[in-house]
């Protein structure tokens, strides 16, 4: 079965059960993409994925319009790499999945998060991804709610889940497994960050 379906907030749900092929308007990416684009962030992105999950599993992907259609990039942990492209809005074109299970409760899933990952860190470039991200979420919450979030509480960096990584704050060392967070008010003090592992994942901490 074929379903189109409009990508709209944080998360949008396939609920059918019969569904393989999922089709969402490519718009709604690009809106999201436009927007990171356009505050010029150095060191934080928007990344989309599909969860694993037994029905989730992509098998293949593309983005078509009428006039071309193009496989789509995505990684073994079903992150989508969309591309900004003034064209395939203009052309109204669509960003299909096809699934290995029904599609039941799948999701798209949006994610503030670092570039790049590190495996160690000085207080200056903490300090900008915090700035980044914060006024990221802020702008992407649009008005009035803006006005009247909190901040973030800090940054979340994640690891494989069974991995233990020795983290080393301003020589101070600790084991960790899955993943560490730094509180923002922790940054004031900061000399050097550094992990026995590099993250996989560096996102907002939000409470």
């Amino acid at each position: 079965m074929y379903k189109k379906l409009l990508f709209s907030g944080l998360c949008l749900l396939a609920t059918s059960a019969a569904a393989e092929t999922v089709s969402l308007e490519y718009k709604g990416f690009y809106d999201r993409l436009k927007q990171v684009n356009k505050g010029g962030y150095q060191l934080v992105e928007v990344a989309f994925s599909v969860p694993m999950q037994k029905n989730c599993l992509i098998q293949s992907g593309s983005i078509s319009s009428e006039k071309t259609s193009t496989p789509l990039t995505y990684t073994y942990a079903q992150r989508l790499f969309i591309p900004l492209d003034d064209d395939l809005k203009d052309q109204r074109a669509l960003v299909n999945l096809n699934f290995a299970g029904s599609a039941e409760g799948c999701a798209i899933a949006m994610q503030v998060r670092a570039k790049q990952t590190l495996a160690e860190y000085d207080k200056a470039r903490l300090q900008q991804i915090v700035t980044e991200m914060d006024t990221l979420l802020g702008a992407m919450q649009g008005f009035p709610m803006r006005y009247f979030r909190e901040s973030i509480a800090g940054l979340n960096f994640e690891f494989k889940p069974e991995q233990e990584v020795y983290v080393r704050l301003n020589g101070r060392e600790q084991a960790v497994k899955g993943s560490y967070k730094l509180a923002a008010n922790e940054l004031e003090n900061i000399t050097t960050l550094s992990f026995s592992a590099q993250p996989l994942v560096l996102s907002p901490w939000v409470k």
